[in-house]
């Protein structure tokens, strides 16, 4: 991730898909939110920036600590670590997809992503929000499916790139949109009229 995308994420903040960490306490808080992020869409954990005053600290933990860590999670996950270094300083980037063998443990303890914070599950919940996001996926419109196909082989798409592909009103394309966004079938970055789409699989 380039240092730009790092400063575009932290003016949107903290929130369901990114968690910015200015320390890493113990291998059991790390896996925590990986676990959450696992369970739930997505996302990127940035460690190395205290968000609260965007102070540059750079990480206390190594890239091998993270691969340990991570072999705690149950069943083990398929995630990316960059390293981002900015002046005298290096960043860690931990690159979540959403995790495709559902529910992800630590330990027989479930977690999710619930806004900015991480919310302690059952086992259940999760397998019945999948059985939802199935139940979900049929009821899409045709166009909605398309726009999902659409993004497995473009980066992002936006509410005017929408109304050009389907000759849709404004209206119906910010609907559209938002019925994936809150199936978590898709993800939204950038404000106004930089708001754009992306798979949440990506």
């Amino acid at each position: 991730m380039p240092w730009k995308d790092i400063v575009d994420c932290l003016r949107e903040g903290e929130g369901s898909q990114v968690e910015f960490l200015s320390s890493v306490g113990s291998a059991e808080e790390l896996v925590k939110y990986c676990i959450a992020f696992l369970n739930q869409s997505g996302g990127k954990i940035i460690i190395g920036i205290d968000d609260k005053n965007n102070h540059l600290v750079g990480s206390n933990i190594s890239r091998n600590f993270i691969d340990q860590a991570i072999q705690k999670i149950d069943p083990a996950p398929s995630l990316s670590v960059d390293e981002v270094k900015r002046l005298d300083k290096t960043l860690l980037l931990i690159t979540i997809p959403p995790g495709q063998s559902k529910p992800y443990s630590y330990r027989h303890k479930y977690y999710q992503r619930s806004g900015a914070e991480n919310k302690r599950v059952n086992k259940e919940e999760i397998i019945r929000q999948g059985d939802t996001t199935s139940t979900s996926m049929s009821l899409l419109n045709t166009r909605q499916h398309r726009v999902l196909a659409y993004l497995k082989t473009h980066d992002h798409i936006t509410n005017r790139v929408f109304r050009e592909l389907y000759k849709v009103s404004h209206k119906t394309a910010h609907l559209e949109l938002s019925e994936l966004l809150a199936q978590c079938l898709i993800t939204k970055f950038g404000q106004g009229r930089n708001t754009a789409y992306k798979s949440a699989e990506q």
